[in-house]
This record gives C-alpha cells, structure tokens and sequence, in this order.
C-alpha cells in the first residue's frame, strides 16, 4: 500500500471517529464523513463502499487501542 493511501485512511478513518461520536451510527452520513475528511464522497466510497464497514473499522481501531 503507498503512503498517500494509508495517510488518506487514516484521515477517513480519523473523520468518521469524529462524526460517528458527535451523530452515532445512524445519524452519521457519508457525505458529513467526507466533508469532515476534506475529500469528496466519491473518494470515500472508494475507500469504504458502506457505512456499516466504515464504522466496523473505526470501532477495531478504538478497541485496538486498549
């Protein structure tokens, strides 16, 4: 993997933590992830097809963590 892919996961990645604890999973939308990240939404779906798998990435990450 190039060091511009993993910096631009764990920018995604680093977004969505902050939007899913702000909204939680169902509140939170692609497109506020996106924002957040300062990329567009096209590029998020490449990264991450759903929702639901970006969460599930987070939620490793944090639990990685303890």
């Amino acid at each position: 993997m190039t060091d511009n892919k993993v910096d631009t996961e764990k920018l995604i990645l680093e977004a969505a933590r902050k939007v899913f604890i702000r909204k939680g999973l169902d509140g939170a939308r692609m497109q506020e992830i996106a924002d957040e990240a300062g990329i567009n939404k096209a590029l998020l779906h490449y990264y991450f097809r759903s929702k639901d798998k970006l969460f599930k990435m987070v939620f490793r990450e944090a639990m990685g963590k303890f």
